[in-house]
């Protein structure tokens, strides 16, 4: 077995754990810090089953073949760098405007993607900043 087989399978390995991530990483914001981590914890879990509950959804199964996916990636995008900005409701909508036009060229979400989305939507809603999936 040469390096750069080894890397490789490395490689792939990386890809396939980082689009299974399992759960989010909370920032210590001051809701989480508000609230403790047992309570962020059980809202994290009621955001994931109202996930699972919306991917069953037939809005779910549309998105996960429409272009719509990229407006919703645009919007989180777009509100991400709101953050920066200082405007979050204004990225947003200008990243939904320009997910939606790429989204439908390059294609569906998957259903994992949609879920993540779906639950860091959710925890933002309830005051919690997501920093990532693990």
């Amino acid at each position: 077995m040469n390096v750069k087989t080894v890397g490789y399978k490395h490689l792939v390995i990386l890809l396939v754990f980082s689009a299974c991530a399992s759960k989010p990483v909370l920032y210590p914001n001051k809701k989480f810090e508000a609230v403790g981590p047992d309570l962020a914890q059980k809202d994290t879990e009621a955001c994931m089953k109202k996930a699972d509950k919306f991917l069953k959804s037939p809005k779910a199964k549309k998105m996960l073949k429409s272009g719509g996916a990229g407006a919703l990636l645009g919007g989180v995008v777009g509100g991400v760098a709101g953050i920066f900005s200082g405007n979050i409701a204004g990225g947003a909508a200008q990243g939904a405007a320009m997910g939606g036009a790429g989204g439908a060229v390059a294609g569906a979400l998957s259903p994992d993607e949609l879920k993540q989305r779906y639950v860091n939507q959710c925890l933002r809603k309830k005051g919690y900043q997501v920093l990532g999936w693990e």
